[in-house]
């Protein structure tokens, strides 16, 4: 019976995930008017990956650690998670008082969605990184007894210090590094950073505070919670922008354990890792454009390049893309490459790119099978008129993102009657893309007089923190499905 029980947990692991690929285009591009030009219109498409789990593993029974501050070294056999817990404790976090009791409730509930058996650590950071708990360096095993200890560790530390986030990052980093190698799937690497403030230059400099996240990018992914109206968008944005995260702000401290939590609770969801996205290019293509468009827009490096093909003459560039852990969910990017005017080819389908999903561990993974970015020349402007509709509506939200930006930058210059002009294009935008979200962000910056119109009026009063809100607002996108129909303008982004 035990051995009938191992097998179907065994399966139960084995059964990871369904991976989707859809390529969303329109493959006509106009001819080129000039005569042997190689400068043509680039052809643009959007690739989503979608990831279906059809149900979590069940982690193995938590080990017993040799005494409730031990370290471990390895987690149960089917946990694959590892989180690290990065809680202000500088000195602004006492004014008010009830900030710092706010963020301690919030790490308590993050602390409680971290599964069983999974991997942990809680740390104060001010202007350098300390040790909560464990009180060694290094990860504890998550059960009843090691969540309470850590709580207990929490009430314990004091405050005081300036703000030094780049060191916070650097701890992480160095316990994720002591995770053990294994054949199976890799860990799940997430930490979770929450602060009211920003870095101060006497304790770290922006270029040092880059330089340090920079180090950690591709190490683990990291969301961003700010509290308070103090820190820096700009930071917030770097450290959750390069760390593939996710920035939030939050003004009502009752909803900040809610929000740590759910962010907590969807790392431990996310249990599919190393996946790739490889874009094998054709001879002559000129790729220029990979970004990350859903559910944020991130820009993107590729982590393997192969140019043997094109030093070969037989091919064109192959770049791989790490996705990072995936849950269930649905990730959006959007290709631009194009290629020299062939007039042979016009009104012939020619191969631009061939996009395929891989994995450093396939096994029980369902992978779908490599599809084509095409493009065809053609003088009919009834077909390269025509939008893609997925194509258009991240473009339509990097727009949106643009306009408010300016915006705001509008706004620190007091120049309200601009100001006025860009939110009342940038509402007129959200409501075009069906971004709810960001329309309930600029409510409370703007009265609406006409929605249809985008015809908006200054409130008299606008706090900074309702600017910056909707400014990281701003930074993640919406599905595709409620937006208004658009035409295309000349010269306009296929």
């Amino acid at each position: 019976m035990a051995r009938q029980e191992d097998q179907e947990l065994d399966q139960d692991e084995h059964a990871r995930a369904t991976i989707g690929l859809e390529v969303n285009q329109v493959v006509e591009l106009p001819r080129p008017r000039a005569p042997h030009t190689e400068e043509t219109e680039p052809m643009y498409a959007v690739l989503n990956v979608t990831v279906h789990r059809p149900g979590t593993p069940t982690g193995a029974p938590p080990a017993a650690p040799d005494a409730p501050d031990a370290t471990v070294r390895a987690p149960a056999a089917r946990t694959r998670l590892a989180e690290v817990l990065l809680i202000d404790h500088s000195s602004s976090m006492v004014i008010p008082p009830s900030r710092l009791t706010a963020a301690r409730a919030a790490a308590v509930s993050a602390l409680a969605r971290i599964p069983d058996g999974a991997l942990f650590a809680l740390v104060a950071g001010a202007d350098k990184a300390t040790m909560i708990y464990p009180r060694r360096p290094g990860l504890a095993v998550a059960h009843a007894e090691s969540r309470a200890a850590a709580e207990a560790s929490l009430r314990d530390c004091t405050p005081g210090g300036g703000t030094a986030m780049g060191t916070w990052l650097e701890r992480a980093d160095r316990l994720f590094r002591e995770l053990p190698a294994g054949s199976g799937p890799g860990y799940v690497r997430h930490a979770l950073l929450l602060t009211d403030g920003k870095n101060e230059p006497g304790y770290e400099t922006p270029d040092e505070l880059r330089r340090r996240v920079e180090r950690c990018a591709g190490a683990f992914d990291c969301d961003v919670v700010g509290i308070g109206d103090a820190w820096e968008t700009e930071e917030l944005l770097l450290i959750a922008g390069a760390l593939s995260g996710r920035t939030r702000a939050v003004d009502d401290l009752t909803r900040l354990p809610g929000e740590l939590a759910a962010l907590a609770g969807q790392a431990a969801e996310r249990d599919v890792t190393g996946l790739r996205l490889r874009l094998t290019h054709r001879a002559g293509a000129r790729p220029h454009l990979f970004e990350q468009v859903h559910p944020t827009r991130t820009a993107l490096t590729p982590a393997r390049v192969d140019l043997s093909g094109v030093a070969a003459g037989a091919g064109g560039p192959v770049h791989e893309y790490e996705l990072g852990p995936c849950g269930q969910e649905t990730r959006a990017y959007l290709l631009g490459v194009g290629a020299p005017y062939d007039p042979a080819r016009l009104g012939k389908e020619l191969l631009l790119t061939e996009v395929e999903i891989t994995a450093d561990h396939p096994e029980g993974l369902e992978l779908p099978p490599p599809l084509p970015v095409l493009m065809r020349w053609t003088d009919d402007p009834d077909l390269y008129s025509r939008l893609d509709p997925q194509v258009s509506h991240y473009r339509h939200l990097e727009e949106l993102h643009g306009t408010f930006e300016e915006a705001c930058r509008a706004l620190k210059r007091g120049e309200r009657t601009t100001a006025e002009q860009l939110l009342g294009a940038a509402w007129r935008l959200a409501a075009d893309a069906g971004d709810t979200a960001m329309r309930d962000h600029l409510r409370r910056l703007v009265r609406v007089r006409d929605s249809d119109r985008g015809e908006v009026e200054l409130l008299d009063r606008i706090a900074r923190f309702d600017v910056e809100a909707a400014r990281i607002q701003s930074s993640t996108t919406v599905l595709p499905g409620a937006r208004r129909p658009r035409t295309r303008p000349p010269g306009g982004t296929r």
